[in-house]
C-alpha cells in the first residue's frame, strides 16, 4: 500500500549552478519526517553512432569520485529547455558532432529516491565534425568506440556512469548499435 506523503512546510537550503536542495517536512505515516530534495532541471544523454558503428565517447575527471570516468556525451537543460534541443546543443559543444538523425530512445528519473532529475537519451546518427565549444572549466577527451568493447568495459565494471551503461544497453536491445 502506497501513502503519499503530504508537505507541511519547505524551503530550500542550498542553491548552486548545477541544483538545488529543498528540505521538505512532510507527513508520513509515522508521523513528521524530513526529506531533502536534489532539484535538477534535467539533461540530456546522446548515443553518437559514427557510419562505421563506432561510438562516441568522452573521458573526464569527475571531482565526487575523485578519478577519470569514461561516459557518453551529456548535458544538463537550460531552465525550460526541451530535451531535444539539450540533446543537440549539448552534442556540438562537448565534441563538435553535428547530427542529422537524432530519434529519442528512453527517458528515467536516476535517482528517484532524493532528487527529481528526468534524464533523456537520445541516439544521434549522420555525424558532421564541427568545432567543439568547451565551457572554461571542461576538459574532455574523445574516443570511438566498437560498440562490443564497450559492453565489455561494462560487464568489467571498467564503466560504472549509471546513464552510459543504461544508454548503451538500451541503444543495442533497441538494435541502435
Amino acid at each position: 500500500m502506497s501513502y503519499e506523503e503530504k508537505t507541511i512546510r519547505s524551503e530550500i537550503v542550498y542553491e548552486g549552478p548545477v541544483f538545488r536542495v529543498r528540505k521538505h517536512v512532510v507527513d508520513t505515516v509515522g508521523g513528521e519526517s524530513v526529506r531533502d530534495i536534489v532539484e535538477h532541471s534535467g539533461g540530456s544523454i546522446m548515443v553518437a553512432v559514427s557510419e562505421d558503428g563506432k561510438i562516441l565517447m568522452e573521458k573526464q575527471f569527475r571531482k565526487a569520485l575523485e578519478s577519470d570516468f569514461l561516459e557518453l556525451p551529456a548535458g544538463k537543460a537550460d531552465p525550460g529547455e526541451e530535451p531535444l534541443v539539450t540533446a543537440t546543443r549539448e552534442l556540438a559543444e562537448e565534441t563538435g558532432y553535428h547530427a542529422a538523425d537524432v530519434r529519442h530512445l528512453i527517458s528515467f528519473y536516476p535517482t528517484c529516491g532524493y532528487s527529481n532529475e528526468h534524464l533523456h537519451i537520445y541516439i544521434c546518427k549522420n555525424l558532421t565534425k564541427g568545432e567543439k565549444h568547451l565551457d572554461r572549466d571542461e576538459c574532455i577527451d574523445l574516443e570511438w568506440i566498437d560498440a562490443d568493447r564497450i559492453i565489455e568495459l561494462i560487464a568489467e565494471g571498467k564503466i560504472q556512469d549509471g546513464k552510459t551503461i543504461i544508454g548503451i544497453l538500451f541503444a543495442r536491445q533497441a538494435g541502435e548499435i
